[in-house]
This record gives structure tokens, C-alpha cells and sequence, in this order.
């Protein structure tokens, strides 16, 4: 399910130009305030919503125009009273409702206000449509997709190139890796999801543009992720590719990265 909410808050509130990890820590309270036939169905795929180890969840950036940016500071100031923001949660479509209903009962707190903490509460939300899913489609990625070498020794940089000659094997790798994750390590094969007549294929269209996002201290550790935004065209079974537009593609997408949208 995606969910495209307007969040209002007051005209100068100041936020952090790194502001992922609050929008994840929001996400991770909204859904462990679940009521029992939510939580019961995520327990039945594996996961507990009150551990935070459901992750299949990722969210686009901020849509925050007009605003003021101080580089030095790296922060913006809003210049509106509201500013919208896309959640994509791999989920059962019976729950939206249940969702919307709990994201509209917990503010966001992000940023300050005349030097208190500032809350965005939401104001306007829309459910949008389910694509038509086929297995090979083209994507824009919106928030920066971050893919490392799953090779055993890493090099300096692991962060790799969208236009590596390796890049697809990590990118698969991760992305079967978090799909069985998501069906309880069902083998791929028990679900006819692997065919040799057709493999799965990655090509990046276009060129790739650099994001390296600043973390607040998160339950991964992470001070820092490098991703990549780009367009690319994928080839895979149906059932992965409704996983990968939902969850996010690529690492770390609960962190806000991953993100994309047809082109």
C-alpha cells in the first residue's frame, strides 16, 4: 500500500536537512501501536511490530517548497504550513484503512519551532491506486537506492556505482535476500518464482546522481548511507517486483531510501 499524506505544521518551523531517521522512527511508532488483527497478521509472516523488525517499508523525500536553506546550518525553513510526504508499506490492502487511521492518530515531531520541538500532524491523506504489475518494468528512483558489494571481502568503498558490471548481482542478491525475509525464507523455486527461461535483468538508463544521507542514531548503527538516484529498467517474476515497488529497492529502506515511481 502507498499512502500520500499532507502533513500541516506552522509557517517557520526549522528541520534538519538529514530528516529520514525521525520520518523512520515516526513510521516504526505508528505501526506498533497496531490494534491485534494487524499485529497478529505480521507475526503470522514472521515479524513483531513492537521489535521494529518489520522493515518492509520505505517513504519518498519531504515535498517541503517553499522553504528557506541555510547550507552552513543545514537546515531548512519552511515557508508554508504544510508539506507532503509518500509512505510505501509492503503490506495486506485489507489494513489501509486500519493504517491511515493510526498514522492520523501520531503527530510527526521533527524539527523546532521558536526553539521548542516542532509536530506535523496530518491533515489530508490519499490511498494510491495499485499499479499493474509486470515482470519487466521501468523505475525513477525517488529517494537515492543504496546497494553494497556482497562480496566477502569489501573494499574501501562499498557503495557500489549503479553502472558497476557487478552492480546487478548485489542488486538482486539484496533484493531476494529481503523477499524471502518477507515469506518466512520460502524457497524461490517451491514457489515457482525462478525460471531459467527468463532471468531476472537489471539496465540503467541514463545517469546516476550521488546522495550521501547523515543519520541520527538509529537501532542499525548507521551514521551514514550513500545511494544513488537513477532510472533503470528491471526484469523479474511479478510477485518480486510488487515486493520491491511497496518495500523499497536496494538496503535500508525503512531508512528512507529506495523509493521509486514508474516512469
Amino acid at each position: 500500500m502507498r499512502i500520500q499524506f499532507s502533513l500541516s505544521c506552522q509557517k517557520g518551523t526549522i528541520i534538519p536537512i538529514n530528516y529520514q531517521s525521525e520520518i523512520s522512527q515516526w513510521i516504526f511508532n505508528v505501526l506498533s501501536k497496531a490494534g491485534a488483527e494487524l499485529s497478529t497478521w505480521v507475526q503470522q509472516q514472521g515479524f513483531d511490530l513492537s521489535s521494529k523488525n518489520y522493515k518492509l517499508f520505505t517513504f519518498s523525500p519531504l515535498a517541503i517548497y517553499p522553504y528557506e536553506m541555510d547550507q552552513v546550518k543545514q537546515e531548512f525553513k519552511l515557508l508554508g504550513n504544510q508539506v507532503k510526504l509518500n509512505i510505501s508499506i509492503y503490506l495486506d490492502p485489507a489494513f489501509e484503512q486500519q493504517v491511515v487511521h493510526l498514522f492520523r492518530q501520531v503527530p510527526l515531531s521533527l524539527g523546532t519551532l521558536e526553539g521548542k520541538p516542532a509536530q506535523f500532524e496530518v491533515k489530508h491523506w490519499q490511498i494510491m491506486p495499485r499499479p499493474q504489475f509486470k515482470d519487466t518494468m521501468q523505475f525513477k528512483a525517488i529517494s537515492p537506492i543504496s546497494i553494497t558489494s556482497v562480496e566477502e571481502v569489501k573494499s574501501a568503498n562499498q557503495y557500489l556505482l549503479p553502472d558497476s558490471e557487478t552492480y546487478d548481482i548485489s542488486f538482486f542478491s539484496h533484493l531476494v535476500r529481503r523477499f524471502k525475509s518477507a515469506v518466512q525464507y520460502k524457497s524461490l523455486a517451491t514457489m515457482k518464482l525462478i525460471d531459467p527461461a527468463f532471468p531476472m535483468n537489471y539496465r540503467l538508463q541514463g545517469q546516476a546522481k550521488s546522495r550521501l544521507i547523515h543519520l541520527k542514531p538509529n537501532p542499525d548503527g548507521i551514521s551514514q548511507l550513500r545511494g544513488f538516484v537513477y532510472e533503470f529498467e528491471v526484469s523479474m517474476p511479478v510477485p518480486m517486483m510488487e515486493f520491491c515497488y511497496f518495500a523499497g529497492f536496494g538496503e535500508f529502506p525503512h531508512l528512507g531510501f529506495g523509493f521509486v515511481d514508474m516512469k
